[in-house]
């Protein structure tokens, strides 16, 4: 066993490299269709939302 620690690392590098697939992995299919963007309305319904929210979180900490 080597105490050098280079060589030891250098060791344990290629003992992985050799015990796995390196540079072998199976290509996985990829769909080609995207995703629908979402809706202008579904934007704005979001943003009303958070805006109640953060309009009632300021006026409970206002009012407290």
């Amino acid at each position: 066993m080597a105490n050098d620690p280079e060589r030891l690392v250098t060791d344990a590098l290629r003992a992985q490299a050799t015990s796995t697939n390196a540079g072998f992995a199976v290509p996985v299919p990829i769909d080609d269709e995207r995703p629908a963007p979402m809706s202008a309305w579904w934007v704005l319904g979001l943003a009303l939302l958070l805006g109640l929210a953060a309009g009632t979180v300021a006026a409970v900490i206002t009012l407290s």
